[in-house]
């Protein structure tokens, strides 16, 4: 059986067991991602306007015979293209964390890949590594992974002890 159709079933497992008045746990969901300003559509109207008005300039400066500004105004728009779309790219990066009964899975999104890793919640744990200890760990056995890389310190920190919590609450069921 795939993994979404065992979230399915888990999902109306859960229905059942809830309209049915059973003490059942609403799953907890985390969503990690990055703090970014602009989206990837407002980045191509950003680039648009700035090729437009460089292509401006290049014009002007042609009709007024300087046409070897032309490869440069080329040059800046093809390397600022490839240094937005790669921003484009990746500003919708994200992790997803779900505590789901004795499942505990993230979903990591980075660019147009998408990695589902799957932990025991009742063996997982968490550890803070790094040279200043602020790099926060999922562990399970010999499995370890990091998480929260896209956010600030303190929300970090945040996450660490709410999922800590939950994990806690999950286990003295």
């Amino acid at each position: 059986m795939s993994t979404q159709q065992d979230a399915i079933v888990g999902s109306d497992a859960l229905r059942a067991a809830r309209s049915s008045g059973a003490d059942a746990v609403a799953p907890h969901r985390w969503l990690l991602r990055k703090n970014c300003s602009l989206s990837p559509r407002q980045v191509a109207l950003f680039y648009l306007s700035l090729t437009l008005l460089s292509f401006a300039f290049a014009a002007y400066f042609s009709w007024r015979g300087l046409w070897l500004v032309w490869p440069f105004a080329l040059a800046e728009n093809l390397l600022l293209a490839c240094a937005l779309l790669y921003y484009a790219r990746h500003a919708l990066d994200r992790e997803c964390v779900c505590l789901d009964g004795d499942a505990l899975t993230v979903d990591v999104v980075r660019g147009a890949v998408v990695t589902r890793h799957a932990f025991n919640a009742a063996w997982a744990r968490l550890e803070w590594r790094g040279r200043r200890g602020d790099v926060l760990w999922l562990c399970e056995g010999r499995r370890a992974m990091p998480l929260g890389l896209w956010v600030a310190p303190p929300a970090r920190r945040a996450f660490a002890r709410e999922l800590r919590q939950a994990l806690r609450q999950r286990s003295a069921r």
